[in-house]
């Protein structure tokens, strides 16, 4: 063999050598860039659900936060409309007509007397003639013997039955402050019986 035949065929098995390296690296880079590109897929289908779960935890979030500050207006507004219906409720009692006054002062005094013969204690509501009349009829009506404090309470309506150290305070401040509690309750049961 000639050396222009060795140099020949060195260049034919290095073409070919060169062919083949070329081949491989072309296949590898090929299964390299298929590999990055299904790893970038999978990092993009990750981050893609990441997403969509951070969007809908802050949509539950959003919308809850909505409810509750719906919640919390009917709240304030159920509120106001109740501290409403106290004042007026409070208001008609300390401004009803003397001969109701009386009336209802008697039903009450009877009805939560255990003794039937307590010191009745009035507060600033009416005449001290008109509240005499009221213990008058009442121990006449009843043949019991209630007496009239020499005092009048620091309260716009009712009384405060005394007996000893006994005390039945049915004055309208603690009418209020000891029932409100359980009518608000009655209340918001009757406002909360259509949800």
């Amino acid at each position: 063999m000639s050396v222009e035949g060795i140099i020949n065929r060195i260049m034919s098995d290095a073409k070919g050598e060169v062919d083949y390296i070329l081949g491989e690296a072309k296949q590898q880079g090929k299964a390299i860039q298929e590999e990055n590109e299904l790893a970038a897929q999978e990092y993009f289908d990750r981050q893609r659900e990441l997403l969509d779960e951070k969007y809908r935890k802050e949509k539950e979030r959003t919308i809850l936060n909505k409810r509750l500050d719906e919640r919390k207006s009917v709240l304030q507004t159920r509120q106001i409309w109740m501290d409403k219906a106290f004042d007026e409720a409070r208001s008609r009692l300390v401004n009803q007509p003397m001969k109701e006054y009386q009336t209802l002062m008697k039903q009450l005094i009877a009805t939560v007397s255990s003794a039937k013969d307590e010191e009745v204690q009035f507060g600033t509501k009416g005449e001290e003639k008109e509240l005499e009349s009221v213990i008058a009829d009442l121990n006449r009506e009843t043949g019991v013997s209630f007496t009239i404090a020499e005092e009048r309470g620091d309260f716009s309506w009712g009384f405060i039955l005394h007996k000893g150290k006994v005390e039945t305070n049915m004055s309208i401040e603690s009418l209020f402050k000891y029932k409100r509690n359980d009518l608000e309750q009655k209340a918001w049961e009757l406002f909360n019986a259509d949800e």
